[in-house]
């Protein structure tokens, strides 16, 4: 076999392996989002019962029936599990090493604050639903959250996942790629 024939059979057998090795590239890709993902929703299901948590005992000392009083304690609420979510987030589910940045600080701020202003808009919407049907506040409340946590979820994760941790969550899928 000639020089010639010697490299172009490597190459083609290069190319073989490479277009062999996608669909399992795929599938790790896929696996590795998928248990992101599930680690996302953990970290998220110990904050929620936080956020939960402190909104019954807003509505248990100061019960209402108002949305904008609902409103007013689901922000106290939500922004109390996200110090907690920074870091599980931070460190856990994108398993981002580097040190925090003011730019990351920056972008959870954002971040929480769109968050808080679209889980107020489901909170205010279900609430107004659901005020004729439950008359009892704490239910009433419990109830509108519930619908606001589970409208809001995949949002919050693409929040984190492509802008809060961006970098880092990438970084570490070119580390498991080649390692």
């Amino acid at each position: 076999m000639s020089l010639m024939e010697t490299k172009e059979g490597k190459t083609r057998g290069d190319s073989s392996t490479r277009t062999q090795d996608a669909p399992k590239h795929r599938f790790q890709t896929w696996r590795s989002t998928s248990w992101q993902f599930l680690r996302y929703c953990l970290v998220g299901g110990a904050n929620t019962a936080i956020d939960i948590l402190v909104l019954n005992i807003l509505l248990w000392c100061f019960p209402t029936n108002s949305a904008l009083h609902l409103m007013a304690y689901n922000s106290i609420a939500y922004s109390s599990g996200a110090l907690s979510s920074f870091f599980l987030n931070k460190y856990w589910t994108f398993r981002y090493k580097q040190r925090t940045t003011g730019r990351q600080v920056t972008r959870f701020v954002v971040t929480l604050f769109l968050e808080v202003l679209y889980s107020n808009a489901l909170i205010w919407l279900a609430g107004k639903a659901l005020r004729p049907l439950i008359a009892n506040p704490t239910l009433w409340g419990n109830a509108s959250k519930l619908i606001a946590v589970a409208g809001s979820t995949l949002l919050s994760y693409i929040f984190m996942r492509f802008w809060t941790f961006a970098s880092g969550s990438h970084d570490q899928s070119k580390k498991h790629e080649s390692g």
